[in-house]
């Protein structure tokens, strides 16, 4: 039997799934492209890869990629045995098969090395430590004297300056060599079972499952499901649903929400949710002409824009803080169209200051500020602490929001809601022929992504129909409130429960 080759990155695939690994090795055509937002994920580990290599001034970069693999094993070889470099990177090593590239080997004062892997979070994960445990295999296995590993994470208790980096400060080690060691017997015995699954020419028969987004979303999942046979209306529409509940329900073959039993325990909200799918129609269920009775006019309309880079850029800044960039606030008066003001920063310095002074003037003293959810409560909260001397007028504007969030959960279910409160998809059901389809820019992380990189562009024209791509995203936020508003006005004017 051939034995089949492994990298790194798939032996953690294979740990997540045997299919998974054999369409990765065999048949890689089947895979969904990462799109956009995917692709600036991958760009930020590639970011703190970078970053953490600076501390480790004078480490050898192995130069040859992944198209020269027996030249990247015979430089990492020459330049270990020169015993010069105190540390290398993207050190390459081989052992039956397994191809692996070590983000940071380090060598030790007392002799021997240390085995770094970097990781762009902030928390030290099972899958880390399994990823550190193959790669711990190979380089032992190859000869080379490791005596130490970790995982290196950002902290999120680094509190950036404004000035300069503290890369001590900014990455945390976490010693993960005796939980990685305890993993080596078993992954020659994985290492084993996976080349032996992929010489077999019949990928192996794996039904999709919870495995499909744990630890990573797989890009094969489309193809697995392609044949699905949805149901209608299943449980994970079911709001805020448990796993234990859940289990129970697919062990008992439940898989649509008509079907949970009279004696199943759900909570309220998800009692509303069987009712309405089983009547097949809406279901008004609170008090929503009360619950709005609390606007005081004029009502105005907030939504903010914010971006999060893992490396902070800003003074007092942690690893991926939210850093509002843009707002956009309609205001509406009694027999008046709604009037638009926005305000986005187009340079690359800090924008917190100026879009707080230009919110403070546009928001101005009285009337309630609609919101949807508590995400704009939480950046004026954190503007407040970010800017002292403006955190007075941040808490007054603070004190007039008005979360319509909680009055469409609270008081109105629709079937098309399908189990989620998003504004996506609440509006396009309360307010029909409103949507985002006809934008460049249609959800949040789609506009950080845009927006990080018309600040890296050179190219002013690229960079200004970005800006007004955002710019139109984040005004149609504030109209979709406007409109969800005037539907919930309608809504409380109907009979009640």
């Amino acid at each position: 039997m051939r034995r089949q080759r492994l990298s790194k990155s798939r032996f953690m695939s294979g740990l997540q799934c045997h299919l998974r690994l054999w369409y990765e090795t065999r048949r890689p055509d089947l895979r969904s492209e990462p799109d956009e937002v995917m692709r600036a994920v991958f760009e930020t580990g590639h970011e703190v890869g970078r970053t953490a290599c600076l501390l480790f001034p004078g480490g050898h970069d192995v130069s040859h990629d992944h198209r020269h693999i027996p030249e990247a094993l015979e430089e990492t070889r020459s330049v270990i045995e020169a015993g010069s470099a105190p540390a290398l990177f993207e050190a390459a090593f081989e052992h039956r098969g397994v191809l692996v590239r070590a983000d940071v080997i380090e060598r030790l004062p007392g002799g021997g090395w240390r085995l770094i892997e970097v990781k762009s979070a902030t928390r030290l994960k099972d899958a880390f430590v399994r990823d550190a445990a193959v790669q711990l295999w190979v380089l032992k296995s190859a000869g080379l004297e490791v005596r130490d590993a970790a995982v290196l994470t950002l902290d999120r208790d680094y509190v950036h300056d404004g000035v300069t980096l503290d890369l001590d400060s900014l990455f945390r080690f976490h010693p993960v060599f005796d939980e990685a060691h305890g993993y080596r017997d078993t992954v020659g015995a994985e290492v084993r079972q996976m080349q032996r699954m992929l010489s077999r020419r019949t990928a192996p028969d794996i039904a999709p499952g919870d495995h499909c987004f744990e630890p990573y979303a797989c890009p094969y999942h489309a193809h697995c499901t392609r044949d699905a046979v949805l149901p209608d209306h299943g449980i994970d529409e079911l709001p805020r649903l448990d796993v234990e509940r859940r289990e129970e329900l697919v062990a008992a073959g439940i898989d649509e929400i008509r079907d949970v039993p009279e004696d199943f325990p759900l909570s309220g909200l998800q009692g509303i949710v069987r009712q309405t799918i089983r009547e097949g129609r809406a279901t008004l269920h609170g008090d929503i002409a009360g619950a709005l009775a609390d606007l005081r006019p004029p009502v105005r309309y907030l939504d903010f824009e914010t971006f999060a880079p893992a490396i902070p850029r800003f003074a007092g800044t942690r690893p991926f803080d939210a850093v509002p960039f843009l707002f956009s606030l309609h205001t509406e008066r009694e027999g008046t169209p709604p009037v638009h003001v926005d305000h986005l920063h187009e340079s690359d310095d800090d924008p917190r200051p100026e879009l707080a002074d230009r919110l403070i003037e546009a928001a101005g003293r009285d009337g309630s500020i609609c919101t949807y959810s508590a995400y704009e409560r939480r950046v004026l909260r954190e503007l407040g602490e970010a800017l002292p001397n403006r955190a007075g007028e941040l808490r007054s504007i603070e004190a007039r929001l008005f979360d319509l969030l909680p009055v469409v959960r609270d008081g109105y279910y629709h079937p098309e809601f399908r189990g989620s409160f998003s504004i996506k998809s609440v509006l396009p059901v309360l307010a029909a022929g409103s949507g985002y389809d006809d934008l460049a820019i249609s959800d949040g992380r789609t506009a950080a992504v845009r927006y990080a990189a018309a600040l890296a562009s050179a190219n002013p024209e690229e960079r200004n129909r970005t800006f007004a791509d955002l710019r139109a995203y984040c005004a149609r936020d504030t109209l979709a409130l406007v409109k969800l508003r005037k539907a919930l006005s309608n809504l409380g004017r109907e009979p009640g429960p």
